[in-house]
């Protein structure tokens, strides 16, 4: 019973420490956010912003009018004529619009990379300088920049991010194999009950995988030869050792602030008629900072798994020692 009773004890100051774990490394994020690394994190922000924006303008005037020409010429295209006997050059344009379509995306989509790769080494490594630097003076935007140019900085955490989606991939297949096969073997209360179980193991795993993912990504811009799947071996084996929970539970409350800040823009868009330049600034604006945010938070848990860890091997390296000198 008395050990039943400890157990207990250590399990609540273990989730105690968790909770006070979780709530520093936040209120610490936004400090360095707010004041520490205001005017860095204004910049980052302003950058990500403005090439979004950019982005989002290129859609509006190159994209629209191509969709609208691609649906013109598919509704053109005869239905009760075979394809050999209809105009050839309706098929001509579609296929030149299909090809265009393609080919920006693939700009797009690369362009959006870099500026996320740019997000992800800015953020990193100024928020790290913030909470190593003893000093109170802050990187400068030229020195982060610095920084930030190497092609490490921005080949690193490409090939861990391209490892992490082909992990994200094959955990989606593997969801809906699962989801299929007790489609097929369960039915009535049994199917509702497996079904449920499965949607929060789903839940669950994804906001693992977005966990693993932020802090491979953090690993992979701080530690110069690891990238890919040593990066995501580092983040998942050697470092979430240290605090098990806190990377999870970190990056559920960010989930739902990212959320809740979804669905308040998607309110005042439906029922306050904010439209255009209105709900757009501020939406795009959020949603840059919240990725700053993102990366703020998991350079911090990076170096507080860090910092446990250390402390877990120096008692480890020193025990021995301890031990032979008392004897």
């Amino acid at each position: 019973m008395d050990k039943q009773l400890e157990i207990v004890a250590q399990t609540i100051k273990k989730v105690q420490k968790s909770c006070l774990s979780i709530s520093l490394i936040l209120r610490n994020a936004l400090k360095i956010t707010i004041n520490a690394n205001g005017r860095l994190a204004f910049f980052i922000t302003f950058v990500m912003f403005s090439l979004y924006s950019l982005v989002g303008l290129a859609d509006h005037l190159v994209l629209r009018p191509v969709l609208r020409d691609l649906v013109a010429n598919f509704l053109l295209v005869p239905t009760k004529v075979r394809i050999t006997e209809a105009d050839p050059t309706i098929y001509i344009a579609i296929v030149r619009d299909v090809r265009f379509l393609l080919n920006y995306k693939f700009a797009t989509l690369s362009f959006l990379c870099v500026v996320f790769m740019f997000s992800v080494a800015a953020s990193v490594h100024s928020t790290y300088e913030a909470c190593t630097n003893n000093d109170a003076k802050a990187l400068s935007v030229k020195e982060m920049l610095s920084r930030v140019t190497g092609l490490g900085s921005w080949k690193r955490p490409l090939k861990t991010s391209i490892w992490m989606i082909l992990i994200s991939l094959a955990s989606a297949i593997l969801l809906l194999v699962m989801f299929g096969l007790i489609g097929v073997m369960t039915e009535g209360p049994l199917f509702t009950t497996m079904y449920w179980i499965l949607v929060v193991l789903g839940v669950v795993c994804c906001v693992r995988i977005c966990a693993l993912w932020m802090l491979s990504l953090v690993v992979s811009v701080m530690e110069e030869n690891l990238s890919g799947l040593k990066a995501i071996h580092v983040a998942n084996s050697e470092l979430r050792k240290v605090k098990k929970l806190q990377g999870f539970v970190l990056m559920m409350l960010l989930v739902l602030a990212s959320g809740a800040m979804h669905q308040k823009f998607s309110f005042l868009e439906a029922y306050a008629n904010l439209v255009g330049l209105a709900i757009s600034v501020p939406r795009i604006w959020s949603y840059c900072l919240m990725i700053h945010f993102y990366f703020v938070v998991y350079t911090l848990f990076y170096h507080e798994c860090r910092r446990s860890y250390a402390k877990v091997e120096n008692a480890r390296l020193y025990a021995p020692t301890i031990a032979d000198a008392e004897f």
